[in-house]
């Protein structure tokens, strides 16, 4: 048994079944590491997680009285955690083998290694994104002209270096993380382990896809639920926090092109369906295009907030 402690962060907001299914899982795959598991409840409004602390006496829980968002709830884990080592884990995820030691132990034999994460499976095995590979301004790029591009996802037996590791199983010291500033809380949910493997990269470390490690992420259980409303929210929370990243990352001034091109395409197709007369069709992309635009509008007033 390893003598360094490993803190599981997790964050829980109106997923207690597949939380539970999360941390049985690590109960049931997690060998010859040392861990504690924190959960930190964005104020769930289903239910209540005392039943959580009673039946799992040895998990630190932080109840929350608001929703803190993704990456300020990682934030709160992170400095309440004991552990040598953070891994951020979402609740809709299943282990399917030792994953946390094999990626516990490839980052402590890998100084020059900032972050490392494991390969994701989705619930029916088929592979899901696990990391990108690609700056994220020319995988913009490629969407606007529906130009495909390689999905992220480690085929091989060996690790490999990538641009981002999903935000789903983030593997990162402790110590690396609180130089860093932890995630960047401005923002609420999306993005937020982009702009910090960015920061890490920069600062001369490597992102490392490990695919000895294997985790399923059934992706979307935690933040849409399948309710359309909450469907419709994530797409907004997607958007606004895209151009805080690329205002971040990439300026002001490209963060408008973007949305200038984005709002052109549109207004295209719906030009295209009008011209069909396909009201289907004409109100889908109208209703994407206001999305954005109401969106936009959101981030310049955070603009203005922050100037």
């Amino acid at each position: 048994m390893i003598e360094d402690l490993v803190s599981i962060i997790i964050v829980n907001y109106n997923t207690e079944q597949l939380l539970e299914d999360c941390i049985i899982s690590i109960g049931k795959h997690t060998r010859n590491v040392n861990c504690e598991i924190i959960v930190v409840d964005n104020n769930s409004e289903q239910g209540s997680l005392s039943s959580f602390a009673e039946k799992y006496p040895t998990i630190r829980f932080h109840l929350s009285d608001e929703n803190q968002g993704f990456g300020r709830a990682n934030n709160i884990g992170a400095s309440i955690a004991k552990g040598e080592y953070l891994f951020f884990l979402n609740p809709d995820t299943l282990l399917i083998n030792n994953a946390i030691f094999i990626l516990y132990e490839y980052l402590k034999k890998h100084s020059e290694v900032g972050i490392c994460g494991g390969n994701l499976y989705r619930g029916d095995m088929k592979p899901a994104v696990s990391f990108h590979i690609l700056d994220f301004y020319k995988r913009e790029l490629r969407i606007l002209i529906n130009k495909k591009w390689q999905q992220g996802f480690n085929h091989s037996d060996q690790p490999q270096a990538v641009k981002v590791i999903m935000g789903a199983d983030l593997f990162i010291s402790k110590s690396l993380f609180l130089k860093y500033n932890g995630f960047d809380e401005d923002f609420f949910m999306y993005f937020e382990e982009v702009e910090l493997c960015d920061r890490i990269r920069k600062a001369g470390y490597k992102i490392i896809s490990v695919p000895e490690a294997k985790i399923i992420h059934l992706e979307g259980g935690a933040a849409e639920n399948k309710n359309e409303d909450l469907h419709k929210w994530s797409y907004q929370e997607h958007w606004y926090s895209k151009f805080i990243y690329f205002s971040k990352t990439k300026g002001k001034t490209l963060t408008r092109v973007i949305y200038f091109l984005h709002i052109s395409k549109l207004g295209l197709a719906v030009l295209f369906y009008s011209l069909k007369r396909n009201k289907t069709k004409i109100n889908y992309w109208t209703q994407k295009r206001d999305v954005i635009k109401g969106t936009f509008n959101r981030y310049q007033e955070y603009l203005s907030n922050k100037s």
